[in-house]
């Protein structure tokens, strides 16, 4: 079957099962129970938003002290009930705070210590939206009672206050803040936050236009607050939509795109429908460049990383001996010959570590720095990285776990060897290199400024790479510098764990991925060898890196 017939079959299917008219649908949440920084009423908010559109008939998802463990997978849940077309509306009550322009709404359970944990810990409200707008909403109403006074403030470098503009919504977005951006919002004196109590005033007004009613509310807040709090609106709709249509007011639908872009439009919804590796492609062929090129291909690495198992690499039949250092090309990483042994992985410190269990680890190949800007530069002709100016040496950093595939699979076609990243027991036997304790040297903590660039140190940024000791299988930077990517798909802990040293890409969180290793802004804890972190595995921040593993 040619590409071109599968599309179009793809898109024929997709026809025949879509809805007629767009469906209702909302994601409600309200953070109070923070271990730093309580909250009186969002809870309150968000059971009384679920009440008011459920009445007026909206499907509703609503989650109370949203922790760091279920973003994803409430991300993923609510993502997948969404049907090109649907008119979607989502409110948070709760923290909220922005990191170099970015806002984050932080989990009740967040463990803020620096800006580098926020985005572990939080809802990034840019993911989000991404998210809405690749299930093809038609509305996107973003409500947003989240600008309380910051309890993470001391551990931030930025002083500034509340959230930041969206500069970039997508199209068709309209959020609307509780307060101007920089500014706090109240959490109010009664049974529900200020901006929200206003906002269960008019939602339900006849015959009223969202924008209508959105400065209602804001001239209402104004008024309460004597000035004070002034909510704020970013971004358009296309249209009208009424959360209360009377008898002659009726939602009024996006004009419909041109003929190219509504085919391209529905061979990815139907691409969607079917989720599978095939559909996928089919679209990519079709559209190579097409405007959710970067989503299908997304789709297509977490596809195959739930069905295909990677194994750690068999002992190697070559002469290669541990230690030995080995380039395929002029500009390829170098590779150290990592010997086979046995380790005790995970400790008691964290619950996400355990339980300590034995792993067995074949001999591999594994990069003897942090992959960098000019190697980067070299296979994949572009540097993404935030921080250009500290130079082709120092790490590449702000790429995804997906960004890390691609460039591990032209690595491989460059030089007809199989590079990939490493497993996560691959990397921690390796950061360990052969030390039971906290870190590779042992576990005393005056040392690790000798190994790792990182809070104490670092001066708040990023640095050349092996500028610092190498631990005793010769790597630099294991511990610091930027947080590295690996094969594996986060689990709660190691209960079911692989002990033979290969990834573990099945059950568990499929919408997050592992990283390892701290980064220049963190804590001496967070850099141990067994710390874990995760993140989604589309997302790019300034710190996430990557180190090449291959097989022999």
């Amino acid at each position: 079957m040619s590409t071109r017939t599968l599309l179009i079959a793809l898109v024929t299917a997709f026809l025949a099962v879509m809805p007629a008219h767009a469906a209702r649908q909302a994601l409600v949440i309200g953070n109070a129970a923070y271990a730093n920084g309580a909250l009186k009423n969002p809870v309150n908010d968000a059971r009384a938003m679920d009440g008011k559109l459920t009445a007026l008939g909206f499907k509703v998802m609503k989650v109370e002290n949203l922790k760091r463990q279920q973003i994803g997978r409430t991300l993923t849940a609510f993502a997948n009930t969404l049907k090109p077309g649907d008119e979607v509306v989502v409110f948070y009550a709760g923290h909220g705070v922005q990191v170099k322009g970015i806002n984050y709404l932080p989990a009740v359970d967040a463990d803020i210590q620096s800006e580098e944990d926020v985005a572990l810990n939080s809802l990034n409200l840019n993911t989000l939206m991404e998210r809405l707008d690749e299930a093809k909403a038609g509305l996107k109403l973003m409500l947003l009672d989240a600008c309380r006074n910051n309890p993470y403030a001391r551990s931030l470098r930025s002083n500034d206050r509340g959230l930041a503009r969206v500069s970039a919504a997508p199209s068709g977005t309209l959020i609307h803040f509780a307060t101007r951006p920089g500014s706090v919002a109240a959490d109010g004196t009664g049974s529900n936050g200020l901006y929200t109590s206003q906002l269960l005033r008019f939602i339900d007004s006849p015959d009223l236009p969202v924008e209508t009613m959105l400065k209602r509310v804001s001239a209402a807040v104004t008024v309460e607050s004597k000035k004070q709090q002034e909510p704020w609106t970013e971004g358009s709709i296309v249209g009208e939509f009424y959360f209360k249509p009377g008898a002659v007011a009726t939602t009024v639908k996006p004009e419909p795109l041109d003929n190219a872009a509504q085919v391209e439009q529905q061979g990815w919804a139907a691409a969607q429908s079917g989720n599978t590796v095939a559909g996928y492609t089919a679209y990519l062929q079709e559209y190579p460049q097409g405007r959710y090129a970067a989503a299908a291909r997304i789709a297509i690495a977490s596809l195959r990383s739930q069905v295909a198992v990677v194994q750690a690499p068999p002992a190697p039949t070559t002469s290669l001996a541990a230690g030995q250092s080995i380039k395929d090309c002029a500009d390829c990483p170098e590779m150290l010959v990592i010997p086979a042994g046995s380790f005790e992985m995970g400790s008691t410190e964290s619950a996400d570590e355990q339980p300590v269990h034995r792993v067995n680890v074949p001999a591999f190949l594994l990069g003897r720095t942090e992959v960098t800007q000019g190697q980067w530069v070299a296979v994949m002709g572009s540097n993404p990285s935030h921080f250009k100016q500290c130079g082709m040496d120092c790490p590449v950093e702000k790429i995804s776990w997906v960004d890390a595939q691609e460039f591990a699979r032209r690595l491989s076609q460059k030089t007809g060897k199989t590079y990939r990243l490493p497993t996560e027991a691959e990397w921690e036997y390796v950061a360990r290199a052969g030390s039971g304790g906290k870190w590779s040297f042992g576990d005393d903590e005056s040392q690790l400024g000798d190994y790792a660039w990182f809070r104490s140190n670092s001066g708040m940024m990023m640095h050349v790479v092996a500028q610092k000791r190498p631990n005793a299988f010769g790597l630099y930077d294991m511990h610091g510098n930027v947080f590295e990517w690996v094969q594996d798909v986060w689990h709660e802990n190691y209960q079911g764990a692989p002990s033979e040293g290969s990834a573990w890409v099945n059950g568990g969180n499929q919408s997050l991925r592992v990283l390892r290793g701290g980064t220049w802004g963190g804590f001496a804890g967070n850099l141990r060898s067994a710390h874990r972190g995760n993140y989604a595995p589309g997302a790019s921040i300034n710190f996430t890196g990557m180190r090449i593993a291959r097989t022999f």
